[in-house]
């Protein structure tokens, strides 16, 4: 796709504004975005997630979640959206967990929100987007989290 339109597909789902990125001005298809990640994998630490595609990551990042590949094929997203949620997205430096408590504290290591705990996230607390490649305390943060948050959904019946 090589027009250039005010508002991509990703400025109704996100509310953010659109625009250009890198001297890059015409949006394209989502399905389209099939650059090389693997670098930028490797520097947010999920580079253990399998093969996953710049497309993979940009909807996971923005919170798209069952949708059909013909519903994909129809998403649109402008240069600034391709790259703020693609390779040259960086993580925010506190823990992006939606129920952690505490003290916000700068962090810095390996422990990331991966794919697999974005979907917990979602699943836990609704439309939360938590994106993929965050930060967060440390493992048992989330465990300590997720373990309270669950035992809050689903009471223990004596």
């Amino acid at each position: 796709m090589s027009a250039k339109q005010s508002n991509c597909s990703l400025h109704e789902i996100l509310q953010t504004h659109c625009g250009s990125s890198r001297d890059k001005e015409n949006h394209a298809f989502l399905s389209e975005c099939n650059a090389d990640i693997s670098a930028h994998l490797l520097s947010c630490h999920l580079s253990k997630c399998g093969d996953v595609t710049e497309a993979e990551l940009i909807m996971a990042r923005a919170g798209i979640r069952g949708m059909s590949a013909t519903q994909i094929t129809r998403i649109t997203i402008c240069p600034r959206h391709r790259h703020s949620l693609g390779r040259f997205w960086r993580a925010p430096r506190t823990c992006q967990h939606p129920g952690h408590t505490g003290k916000v504290t700068s962090l810095a290591g390996k422990h990331v929100i991966n794919f697999q705990m974005a979907d917990e996230i979602c699943i836990l607390f609704g439309k939360t987007i938590t994106a993929v490649g965050s930060r967060n305390c440390n493992i048992f943060c989330w465990f300590f989290v997720i373990f309270f948050t669950k035992r809050e959904l689903f009471p223990v019946v004596r």
